[in-house]
């Protein structure tokens, strides 16, 4: 799977109102872990974590990933 985002470590320069798709990376995978807005962003290693950025206005379900 192919995503678009940033890691978690440069979240900062997201707004922290932007709604994120955060994603577990290993080395040959991402997997999606939570959604949440970047303000509530709590992760205890950033590093192994990606955000994808969620369109404003896109609806989601708890627990799904937008793609």
């Amino acid at each position: 799977m192919m995503i678009k985002g940033i890691l978690a470590t440069e979240a900062h320069n997201l707004s922290p109102e932007q709604w994120v798709n955060i994603y577990e990376l290993s080395t040959y995978q991402a997997e999606f872990y939570d959604c949440c807005q970047v303000k509530d962003l709590d992760l205890d290693e950033p590093s192994e974590y990606g955000l994808e950025l969620i369109e404003e206005g896109t609806v989601i379900e708890q627990g799904e990933a937008v793609k």
